[in-house]
This record gives C-alpha cells, sequence and structure tokens, in this order.
C-alpha cells in the first residue's frame, strides 16, 4: 500500500507565500467569475447528467484559458498554441437539488481570491517551476467555490472541483506530466490500454477498473510516475468543430468514505480555443452512488465505454 497517500495529510508546499496559506486554510476561498476578465477567456458549459448518472441534474464547467504570455491572448484559439487552463466544475448537490446559495458579498471579501492566485496555484499543481518540491495532490474539492453575480445578488456554488491542464502539443515521443493535455499524442482507447497492460501485469487489475476497490486489494500501480491523461480519439461535434477527447490514467485508492478527488474529471472532450467541454465525473457520482438509480456495473460500462456528458448544444 502506498505509504504517502493519506487523506487526513497536508499539501505543504511554499508556506511563506501568502497564496499557500490560503489553500491550505481551513476556511472555503471563493473565486468571483468576472464578467470581462482582461489577459485571459472564460468559457462556461452545462452538462446534464441524466443520460450518464440517472439523475436529472446537471455540472456547470468554467474553463479559464490563460495564454502563455499576455500578448497570445487572441491566438490561444490555434489548436497548436500551448496554453493553460483552470478548470472549475460546480457539481449537482444531491441533498438539496441546489447547487448554489445566495450570500452576502461583505462577508466573505477576505477570502477571496484573485487571477494571480489561480496562476500561482496552477504552477505549483502543474509541475511548472524545476526548483520546487510537490506531492502527490493536484485537485481542490470544496476547498474554493465559484461566486457569481446575477443582477445584483451573489451566489456561490455548493460543491466545486478545481484542477488544471497543461495544453502541451507535440508528438508522443516527448514525456507528458499528469495534468497535461496533448493532441498530437498517439490515440489509444481504454479497453486498448487494458490489453497492453495484462500482456505485462498478468497478475493485476487494471488501474482504471479498480472502483469500488478498498485501498488494500490493489497496491502494485505506480501512483507518481505512472499516471497521466491519454487521448482516446478525435471527433466532430454537431458544428463539425474538431475536438478531442481524453481519460485518465489513473487508479481508485481510498475508501469508500472519502472521494477519490484524484481522479477529478476523469474522462473529457477538450475544444482548442473553447477549453474542456464536456467530461464525466465518476469520483464524485460513485462516492454518492446510493443517491442514483445506476448501480456499479452501470459505471464501469460507462469507463469500458469511455462515455462522458456533453455541453448542451454541442
Amino acid at each position: 500500500m502506498r505509504q504517502f497517500i493519506n487523506h487526513k495529510s497536508k499539501f505543504w508546499l511554499f508556506l511563506p507565500l501568502l497564496f499557500v496559506t490560503l489553500s491550505l486554510s481551513a476556511k472555503v476561498k471563493y473565486f468571483i467569475i468576472p464578467e470581462k476578465p482582461a489577459d485571459y477567456l472564460i468559457n462556461e458549459y452545462k452538462l446534464p447528467t441524466a443520460e450518464l448518472y440517472g439523475v436529472e441534474e446537471h455540472v456547470e464547467l468554467f474553463c479559464l484559458t490563460f495564454p502563455m504570455l499576455k500578448s497570445q491572448k487572441q491566438n490561444v484559439k490555434n489548436p497548436h498554441v500551448d496554453c493553460n487552463l483552470v478548470l472549475l466544475s460546480v457539481l449537482p448537490d444531491l441533498e438539496t437539488n441546489s447547487n448554489w446559495t445566495e450570500i452576502n458579498i461583505d462577508s466573505v471579501k477576505s477570502d477571496i481570491i484573485t487571477d494571480s492566485n489561480l496562476k500561482r496555484l496552477f504552477n505549483l499543481n502543474t509541475f511548472s517551476e524545476f526548483d520546487q518540491k510537490y506531492g502527490a495532490k493536484t485537485k481542490y474539492f470544496d476547498e474554493y467555490q465559484v461566486i457569481k453575480k446575477r443582477g445584483n445578488k451573489y451566489f456561490a456554488s455548493r460543491h466545486c472541483l478545481v484542477q488544471f491542464f497543461a495544453v502541451r502539443n507535440r508528438p508522443s515521443v516527448f514525456q507528458n506530466s499528469f495534468g497535461t493535455i496533448n493532441i498530437e499524442q498517439e490515440p489509444i482507447k481504454i479497453i486498448e490500454m487494458e490489453q497492453i497492460f495484462k500482456k505485462r501485469y498478468p497478475q493485476s487489475k487494471f488501474p482504471v477498473y479498480t472502483i469500488g476497490d478498498t485501498p488494500y486489494d490493489y497496491n502494485s500501480f505506480d501512483f507518481l510516475r505512472d499516471r497521466k491523461e491519454y487521448l482516446s480519439k478525435v471527433i466532430k461535434l454537431k458544428n463539425n468543430d474538431i475536438a478531442y477527447q481524453f481519460w485518465t490514467y489513473t487508479d481508485w485508492h481510498e475508501h469508500d468514505d472519502i472521494y477519490e478527488i484524484d481522479r477529478g474529471i476523469d474522462r473529457f472532450v477538450y475544444l482548442p480555443g473553447r477549453g474542456i467541454v464536456g467530461g464525466s465525473f465518476d469520483f464524485y457520482f460513485y462516492f454518492n452512488k446510493k443517491k442514483l438509480p445506476i448501480k456499479y456495473t452501470d459505471f464501469m460500462n460507462n469507463i469500458k465505454e469511455e462515455k462522458v456528458m456533453l455541453a448542451e448544444g454541442l
């Protein structure tokens, strides 16, 4: 069993920095969605959950696309231009059926983070600074919430996942660290990877299929070395835009009473210039499986068939 996996441990990095103090605080921090961002793009999408998870709900995605340089802002729509993505996913509250709650903006002013904070967190979670030490954690669930302004009122999300992607397009011969979107990879499907894995490790269970297992059932996955996002296929959307579907190679290693946050948006669709427009959140819905009409076999089929939710209209 991996000794460093401990849900009670903290992700201590750069203690002198104000931002790390923010990220490690027990108090929730908030990011206000700006109406007109200065030097990056924001795209918002709603993903209906009924087909994949059996409940009439939706996931809201806020995809922030930052150019590598400020002067490249208008060029991030070019599919071959490298950029940085921050994905804020508002997940449905299956208890209250209310995904947002009205707040007094003055009461959280001291807990609001800025664009610069997000950029800093991006660097810390995509291994972007060569002279620093990194931990296993790269995603944040319910440590940050989104705030949206509607009219004169402000509303905060109830459940939010924050994660980061570096878009770095180049041939497969180059290494891709965890959190990389590379549309120039050689495509490989989950079932194809399973066959390769079983030839090399015939006595081991394919990591992606370990959903529902306990940490003691499976312990040979090389967690830090092997995690990766694989390109699965190129797809054409309704408007003839070309998008790219990915799946995440990582295992399930937490107990049933803990969210498998490391999986994040474990299958997703990336549309250059518009960010992530679809995906799946098995870590969240499997944890709440008792509230759903689908069973273990449905989750497994969704994984093997690489099913995703697509944004409305796409």
